[in-house]
């Protein structure tokens, strides 16, 4: 089934059969889940969140696909994972887990400050950059994902957050020469 016959069924209220052409998509999704601490179950929950959220941005008025629908589902699927992550206070196994301190003895301090930059900066931003740099997802992608008008919106927002990234790494390398 295309996208767009499944979008034409989601928009005809028939489910059922739109959401048969989405559960290809469930390995990838227990897969990813599995990875970064969660259960079968976690996924199969997630899915499902993930399905609901899709057909009522498919049902709004000014829906239109800028990427594949298994793409997009998939972003969707990754930003409620997340989300789960941080409501239960979990990192994802991508991330070191162990304790700060440690960690930082055996790194570079120009990596420490780096990391630290990228925290500082606001939800928005760390998910933008990651989902850019880490899951290399292009900008139509990103802008699906995160409900940017387009894609030039997406890629304006980019380079705000890594200008802001910039900028606070550089003031902790100037914080950390005063020392």
């Amino acid at each position: 089934m295309t996208d767009r016959e499944i979008i034409e069924r989601v928009k005809q209220d028939n489910y059922s059969a739109a959401l048969n052409g989405l559960y290809h998509s469930l390995p990838l999704v227990k897969k990813f889940i599995t990875a970064n601490n969660g259960t079968t179950n976690d996924a199969e929950d997630i899915f499902q969140d993930a399905l609901v959220i899709l057909c009522k941005k498919i049902r709004t008025e000014n829906f239109s696909l800028t990427a594949p629908l298994k793409s997009y589902l998939f972003a969707i699927v990754k930003n409620c994972w997340f989300q789960e992550l941080r409501q239960r206070k979990k990192m994802p196994v991508s991330e070191p887990v162990n304790d700060i301190g440690i960690a930082e003895q055996d790194e570079e301090p120009e990596f420490v400050f780096a990391k630290k930059a990228f925290n500082s900066l606001g939800e928005k931003c760390r998910q933008l950059l990651s989902l850019f740099y880490f899951n290399k997802m292009n900008y139509k992608m990103i802008a699906a994902a995160m409900a940017f008008g387009d894609e030039h919106t997406a890629k304006n927002q980019k380079y705000r957050c890594l200008q802001k990234a910039k900028e606070h790494y550089s003031m902790l390398l100037k914080n950390d020469s005063h020392e």
